[in-house]
């Protein structure tokens, strides 16, 4: 019996920095679903960097997700 996985779905995080509010670091994260399975890092790493210089936080992380289906085929 050989254990597989099948791709379920890809994601791309984003972690911005929004400087200091009221003494306290404000950061947030922004989740892009869809993101296609055969992306790679660089890809993934300059659609994150070009998102983000349209906007007014700083970027901090970019996070990929990426679920699997992990099961026993049976055989």
């Amino acid at each position: 019996m050989a254990v597989v996985k099948d791709f379920l779905s890809n994601k791309m995080v984003t972690r911005l920095n929004y400087g200091m509010v009221e003494g306290k670091e404000v950061i947030k994260s922004k989740s892009y679903a869809n993101v296609k399975q055969t992306a790679t890092i660089a890809e993934i790493h300059q659609v994150a960097t070009a998102i983000t210089a349209l906007q007014v936080p700083a970027l901090e992380e970019v996070y990929q997700i990426q679920q699997d289906l992990i099961f026993d085929d049976g055989l």
